[in-house]
């Protein structure tokens, strides 16, 4: 009982764990005064359904970097959904250090309003979808938003590093050519003013620490999600077993369980009670439709249904109305 206890205890401390960590990422799509829904609202309400089903990259330990990352992408920047998966690959192509992954995480914590509008409207489109066409119209999905991701990457490397690589070099090897040159430098510049060009107030010890603890955070996260959406799945999937086993079909309500039979006495001495060819032998004696013929002696109407050793009735007449009457 005490270990039942303590496991109860463990899970919700793990959910108040969630609920922090949601709050702290958390960014509104407006500026109304609206509270942020709770992360219980949703089975996946911080890693993308593609997350959830792919169980290798829940095992990564670069997923906990890649969900945060994504997380902090501005939502005014792109009406599209950024992909988990995709800014795995990123990290994983890049194999950077986790502090340089950190730095990046403040970078985009960091960003304004202005980054978004600027980025929104002014990102080059890739080639083929040149200005004036209908394409251009929606260039808020035109272009891809974890790019973001990438260029704070860069920049979290150029400040770190010394030696700095061409544009080319991330877009081919780190990006795999999802991005266009000119899109990432953009995407850098944007960033840099949106910073002020300032990124040595970001390389803080305590910053860093938090961003790192953030990143664990988020991995346990998603790893909760997947639990909770297998738990969910497999209890709807019992229930439906369940109702598919006690509900009967049409033919079990049309269908009696065993053929009736009927009684010796019914249908005369004569007749053998083994079930239904008894029926069909006294009913075809008179005439009748087996299936529609009740046994002797019981009353149709009020009156005595006739058997099949009865004198035979007399031809129907018509009276003035029209009415059959028996003779």
């Amino acid at each position: 009982m005490a270990d039942a206890k303590h496991s109860h205890d463990t899970y919700d401390d793990e959910f108040d764990l969630d609920e922090e960590y949601f709050s702290r990422t958390y960014q509104p799509l407006s500026n109304l005064p609206t509270p942020p829904p709770s992360c219980r609202d949703s089975v996946a309400s911080l890693s993308p359904r593609g997350l959830i089903e792919q169980d290798e990259l829940l095992q990564s330990a670069l997923l906990g970097p890649a969900v945060h990352l994504v997380n902090l992408i501005p939502p005014k920047a792109s009406l599209a959904a950024p992909s988990v998966p995709t800014v795995h690959e990123i990290l994983a192509r890049a194999n950077l250090p986790a502090e340089i992954i950190a730095l990046a995480v403040c970078i985009l914590d960091s960003l304004n309003s202005k980054f978004s509008q600027n980025w929104r409207q002014f990102c080059p489109l890739a080639r083929g979808l040149e200005k004036g066409t209908a394409t251009s119209a929606f260039h808020i999905d035109a272009v891809r938003p974890e790019v973001i991701v990438l260029a704070s990457l860069i920049v979290a490397v150029k400040f770190l590093e010394d030696y700095q690589e061409p544009t080319h070099h991330y877009a081919s090897n780190w990006a795999n050519d999802l991005w266009t040159c000119e899109q990432i430098n953009f995407t850098e510049r944007c960033i840099m003013e949106s910073l002020g060009y300032r990124i040595m107030p970001l390389w803080d010890r305590n910053l860093i620490q938090d961003a790192l603890a953030d990143m664990e955070r988020a991995g346990r996260q998603a790893n909760l999600e997947r639990r909770r959406f297998d738990s969910v799945t497999s209890t709807r999937s019992q229930q439906t077993t369940g109702a598919r086993r006690t509900v009967p079909g049409l033919a079990d309500l049309l269908t009696p369980a065993e053929t009736p039979k009927f009684e010796r006495a019914a249908w005369g001495g004569g007749v053998d009670d083994s079930g239904a060819g008894g029926a069909f032998q006294a009913a075809g004696g008179c005439g009748l439709d087996p299936l529609l013929t009740p046994p002797r002696g019981e009353l149709m109407n009020g009156f005595p249904f006739p058997s099949a050793s009865a004198t035979p009735p007399a031809e129907a007449e018509s009276d003035e109305n029209g009415l059959l009457f028996m003779g």
